[in-house]
């Protein structure tokens, strides 16, 4: 006698049980850290946070089944250039019009320009050194 089984269309694939316990496990963390501070526990919520973000990790590792294929991979490609375009052109034009708004008196710009700053910059030099990294290793 044959088993009853549930037909392929109907039940979850393995990639997407997988992805679903892995992304429970970091919204269940971030969920922790949020009630943490609500309840004047930062410190156990970030614990707990960190036990959510390392649990993704451990499963998306150890699965035994590719939690990500060719599609996710482009989606990712396309959506990191759409990010790096969209801060280059804060970093571009943002940067120097804010200081020539800041040079001629009419803003007074706060710190946080600044340190948003040289955040950008450290983004870009960041993905230009990957970028060059995995360059010359393909």
């Amino acid at each position: 006698m044959s088993e009853h089984t549930t037909s392929a269309a109907t039940r979850p694939s393995s990639r997407k049980r997988y992805k679903r316990i892995a992304y429970g496990l970091l919204g269940a963390g971030i969920l922790a850290l949020w009630i943490g501070i609500a309840v004047d526990r930062f410190v156990l919520g970030v614990a707990l946070y960190w036990a959510g973000g390392l649990g993704m990790g451990l499963v998306q590792r150890f699965s035994p089944v590719g939690l990500y294929d060719e599609r996710d991979g482009t989606i990712s490609r396309k959506a990191s250039q759409t990010t790096m375009n969209v801060f280059a052109y804060v970093f571009v034009l943002g940067t120097p019009g804010g200081l020539a708004l800041q040079e001629s008196g009419l803003v007074t710009l706060p710190g946080e320009f600044y340190g948003a700053t040289w955040t950008l910059f450290g983004v870009f030099v960041v993905f230009g050194a990957s970028y060059l990294y995995y360059k010359r290793r393909t």
